[in-house]
């Protein structure tokens, strides 16, 4: 195990370079003058002399390779630069923002497995009853419905009369009943393609042998169930979680958004608008990063799911 972890580590250096170097490239091809951008309407009323002072210290006069080997020693020192906009450092914004996010995130996934989970067996021990094809139809109708109109109508039937359950917007401290909406939406979306991918894995170990064994032992219902179908279709099941993980930094954002969370989403969606390089570059490789770790717990959740499993 200890010797899996060292090579995954060292496989992760090249892989994160990979990441740093694209997304430098893809935010040094983005369109327009990043000092207009930062100065807005301050960029017509300055002389050229201070715009070209202010260009020359931001470095936006270097050419590609000395600002990407600037970027690469920055990686290095584990420094995400400043934010050209707000004058902060992109590390103490992400700080502020990424709890707002993770209760977010974690909201979510909490929905997503309390409903597709259940939802995915059931359909699979009634499969091809009413049950089940209500259950995939609706599956698929979540799965089809992008986070921004979910979200949408959300807001339109649920917080108004006569279902005024939810505020419609806000953070308010992070307080349950403001978090509940926007949890229920971004989960309810990766809820159903966990509950498609629960119902083929738990059909998948339905006709295995070792099922029918225990059937033939005259084992009760609910163990054969929990202890040899569900635990032995877990492994897809929990790729699909961290891979949803992954899903709901992205989700976020536009949930972020909609309902006015104050997490990364609503920190990325201005420094794009505004060209706040650092901010944006730091928020995605972080981002990255996250999603990196994650499929590392993952692999090493694997083995404790199934002990059939080991790394050598």
């Amino acid at each position: 195990m200890g010797k899996y972890i060292i090579r995954r580590l060292l496989m992760v250096i090249p892989t994160l370079w990979g990441v740093f170097t694209i997304l430098f490239i893809l935010a040094f091809m983005m369109p327009g003058d990043p000092l207009r951008a930062v100065l807005g309407e301050e960029y017509n009323r300055l002389d050229p002399e201070v715009i070209e002072a202010t260009r020359e210290r931001m470095g936006l006069n270097d050419p590609f390779h000395v600002r990407y080997l600037k970027f690469l020693e920055q990686m290095l020192r584990f420094d995400l630069g400043e934010s050209q906009v707000h004058e902060e450092s992109v590390s103490a914004i992400i700080g502020y923002r990424f709890p707002r996010t993770a209760q977010l995130m974690i909201g979510a996934m909490v929905v997503a497995v309390l409903i597709g989970l259940p939802a995915g067996i059931v359909a699979a021990e009634r499969q091809y009853s009413w049950v089940d094809h209500w259950l995939m139809v609706v599956a698929l109708i979540g799965v089809s419905m992008p986070v921004f109109w979910s979200a949408l109508l959300a807001q339109l039937v649920l917080t108004q009369e006569p279902l005024a359950v939810f505020p419609v917007a806000g953070y308010e401290e992070g307080s349950v009943r403001h978090m509940m909406l926007p949890s229920l939406v971004l989960g309810a979306y990766y809820s159903a393609t966990l509950a498609r991918v629960t119902r083929s894995s738990m059909l998948e170990v339905k006709t295995q042998p070792y099922v029918t064994t225990a059937r033939a032992k005259g084992l009760r219902y609910r163990v054969i169930l929990t202890r040899h179908q569900l635990r032995n279709a877990l492994i897809p099941v929990i790729t699909v979680i961290a891979l949803d993980i992954g899903g709901l930094l992205g989700g976020a954002i536009v949930t972020e958004t909609v309902f006015n969370w104050p997490g990364l989403g609503r920190a990325i969606v201005p420094a794009i608008m505004r060209r706040d390089t650092p901010v944006i570059l730091g928020i995605l490789i972080f981002g990255a990063f996250l999603y990196i770790a994650i499929n590392l717990i993952t692999d090493l959740a694997y083995v404790l799911i199934n002990p059939r499993i080991r790394y050598e």
